[in-house]
């Protein structure tokens, strides 16, 4: 058992091992000079590690895996490896992985996406089935795309390279010989060292642009008619029709796709000595993550969307279930493909601090220990800015200051790795029947689950009535699917119940049969906690992903007195509860995460974080002046009068967008979202105190030419304004 004083040390001060992973967007005429200076930039932002991702906008004369590719692949790979930084590299060139830019088909054309279809008549192509209203079931070839790296090739583009049928075993071959084992004939020195995984990214047997097919591999025709459908009952593959076949379908297709792509690629992976990551196509997909070594999802597309909660919507789910996944497979890291085309409000590059720090929160709290931030550009010229907005590191307002998001996701990451998470009640879920509707009354109750497939239950077993997998013991099971009659054998002795309420009721009464992680005052929605065993030790996370204030009378079970963390400033102090689970007061603003440890801390210091503090912050956005504008940029100013230098002045003031503060000259800090709150008292001397706050405004301003207010609230300033000299 570590002492509190370790745990302290190893969260505050994480090892590189933890860094942010950004996909680094290689999208421009490569320079070695441009190259060197990037890495070197990262690095000192405290990113260790890229995704190195070919991206459009290579020129044409670097044709991918050729010679030209590699020679700055190799040079890339190289100059991180002197500074000890990681690689991740993918598989495809540009999106979704399984066809080397085109180079299965172009190898055989008979490689190229080929599936099923309806038509009016066979028109000479292989036939399926008559269908009884009339027509053909056949297969034809898609003609499907995938997006690749040069200018002409995106989406509906002439050269839009030929995706590859991912359900041919020798196309999925072929694509390993072109791709990954050329990779490996050109790395093979930084394999394991520098070189740590493969990046495998949402694979589609269709190809992009082809929504009138739908998927299929041979033998399948056998397959359904040994397992009792009948191929006429396809049809209802595109007319909506669910049937007995359609079901019989779902289940061989994702099969294929495991034993045909997903295992070929993680074998290899393995036998290579590095990790298969990345995530597949859908958010509820199920037994895909299965084969890779570190299992991820994306967050993408505002999907969930900050402030809301995120708790209802398909995509909610993809985070979590990917988690769980993963520490029941007994894999260490869970990844995310993080921030991608995440604009608000139509602007692709109108993406706040604010909304980083929440999405960060949100991963977390659901399981998320390695994040790679979608995108840091190598170039943002011309056209290349506008492909897959918005760039969250090196050419967004933020990057001066990116250390605090490096720091604070090393310091999540090293928190939530090798740690267990003491939820004791399981959601039953099935390949894409993941439930989140009944997920949501777990969550606005403060109730640890964790989403278990049951094609895990085999290897689970019962003990006192739990069902325990890996160092996991559920209570209780939720199957709102209708599997337990299915699944019996696996949860003979098991609690299950068939409702969300019936669950919450058994955190109440005498039986008391599941504990919530933490008690409050009163019902909080948007209060996240998770309970967490860490070394030996025992810990709380909370988070508040509401836009309201929290101000809570919190219990932690069991907990007498503690270290409060917030690990976004890096500061902490002791605190007791009085007696074991007695009431703490707990204040979380919108954004804003807190950890909780038990014990105390040898000499124990009596400094309070700021979510446990009792008095208000003062709000001083009233005496603030407007001093000057320019393009983007705001500069507010203050003379405070003190009488004595005072150890501790912490004030507020409202604004948007990213604000940095200044006392005497001296910088004070900087704060990415409202109302912003800093402490001067570090700077202050006695008589007059000359206080400036620097706003700058959204990188939409910058890129799209948008309007976007910022600074101040009342007096905030638009684009407009500084073009016309308001």
């Amino acid at each position: 058992m570590a002492y509190v004083e370790e745990v302290l040390e190893t969260l505050m001060h994480p090892s590189e091992e933890y860094t942010p992973i950004p996909f680094w967007f290689l999208n421009d005429v490569p320079d070695s000079n441009k190259i060197r200076k990037q890495l070197a930039d990262f690095r000192e932002k405290g990113v260790n590690g890229i995704v190195l991702h070919p991206r459009i906008g290579i020129p044409e004369e670097i044709e991918y895996l050729s010679d030209a590719y590699f020679g700055v692949i190799k040079f890339v790979v190289e100059t991180a490896a002197e500074s000890g930084m990681k690689i991740v590299l993918y598989d495809e060139g540009m999106y979704p992985s399984g066809s080397a830019h085109g180079l299965v088909v172009r190898e055989n054309p008979d490689f190229a996406s080929k599936e099923i279809r309806l038509a009016d008549a066979p028109g000479g192509l292989e036939t399926l089935a008559k269908l009884p209203g009339g027509g053909y079931l056949i297969r034809d070839f898609t003609r499907g795309t995938i997006r690749g790296i040069h200018y002409g090739e995106d989406d509906g583009e002439q050269n839009a390279p030929l995706s590859a049928d991912i359900l041919n075993p020798l196309a999925v071959e072929t694509f390993i010989r072109l791709t990954h084992d050329r990779y490996y004939e050109e790395l093979r020195p930084y394999f394991g060292t520098t070189i740590i995984a493969f990046f495998t990214d949402e694979p589609c047997a269709l190809g992009r642009n082809a929504g009138a097919f739908r998927e299929w591999a041979e033998g399948m025709k056998e397959e359904i008619l040994d397992g009792g459908g009948k191929l006429e009952e396809l049809e209802g593959l595109f007319t909506g029709k669910e049937n007995r076949t359609t079901g019989i379908y779902k289940r061989l297709v994702k099969k294929h796709l495991r034993e045909t792509f997903y295992q070929p690629l993680s074998r290899w992976c393995r036998r290579h000595g590095i990790a298969l990551m990345g995530h597949p196509a859908e958010s509820d997909d199920v037994s895909e993550l299965f084969y890779f070594q570190i299992p991820g999802q994306d967050l993408i597309m505002r999907r969930v969307v900050p402030g809301t909660g995120g708790l209802r919507e398909k995509d909610s789910v993809h985070a979590k279930l990917s988690a769980d996944i993963g520490r029941h497979l007994g894999c260490r890291r869970i990844m995310n493909e993080c921030f991608g085309v995440c604009g608000r409000e139509g602007h692709p590059w109108h993406f706040t601090g604010e909304d980083m720090k929440w999405y960060i929160d949100w991963l977390a709290m659901r399981g998320v220990n390695l994040f790679v931030p979608h995108a840091f550009y190598y170039s943002v010229e011309g056209k290349r800015k506008e492909e897959r907005p918005p760039d969250v590191g090196p050419n967004n307002i933020w990057w001066p200051y990116y250390r605090k998001f490096s720091d604070y996701i090393k310091r999540l990451s090293c928190l939530l790795t090798d740690s267990v998470n003491r939820a004791e009640a399981a959601i039953l879920c099935d390949d894409n029947r993941v439930p989140c509707e009944e997920a949501a009354a777990f969550y606005e109750n403060q109730v640890g689950f964790h989403y278990l497939p049951v094609s895990l239950l085999a290897e689970c077993i019962v003990e006192e009535g739990e069902i325990c997998i890996r160092g996991y013991r559920y209570r209780v099971v939720l199957d709102v699917l209708g599997m337990e009659g299915e699944y019996q054998e696996y949860l003979s002795g098991v609690r299950v119940v068939h409702r969300a309420e019936e669950v919450l009721a058994l955190c109440h009464g005498e039986e008391n049969r599941i504990r919530r992680t933490v008690v409050t005052d009163r019902q909080y929605k948007e209060l996240r906690a998770v309970h967490l065993a860490k070394d030996g030790t025992e810990m709380y996370l909370l988070s508040n992903e509401g836009k309201e204030t929290l101000a809570m009378q919190v219990r932690f079970p069991g907990l007498k007195e503690g270290i409060v963390v917030d690990l976004w400033n890096g500061e902490y102090g002791s605190f007791t509860a009085g007696e074991p689970g007695g009431q703490t007061k707990i204040t979380l603003e919108p954004c804003e995460t807190l950890l909780v440890i038990s014990g105390k801390i040898r000499n124990a210091t009596e400094k309070r974080v700021r979510m446990m503090r009792d008095e208000p912050v003062p709000d001083w956005t009233e005496r603030f002046l407007l001093q000057s504008k320019e393009r983007n940029k705001t500069v507010y100013r203050y003379e405070y009068e003190a009488v004595s230098k005072e150890r501790e002045t912490v004030f507020q003031i409202r604004g948007e967008e990213m604000a940095e503060c200044f006392c005497n000259g001296e910088f004070a800090g900087v704060s990415f979202w409202n109302p912003h709150r800093f402490d001067i008292g570090g700077c202050l001397h006695g008589g007059k105190n000359v206080i400036e706050v620097r706003f700058t405004g959204s990188a939409a301003n910058l890129y799209e030419d948008a309007d976007i207010a910022y600074g101040i609230m009342e007096q905030s300033i638009t684009m407009d304004d500084c073009k016309r000299g308001k």
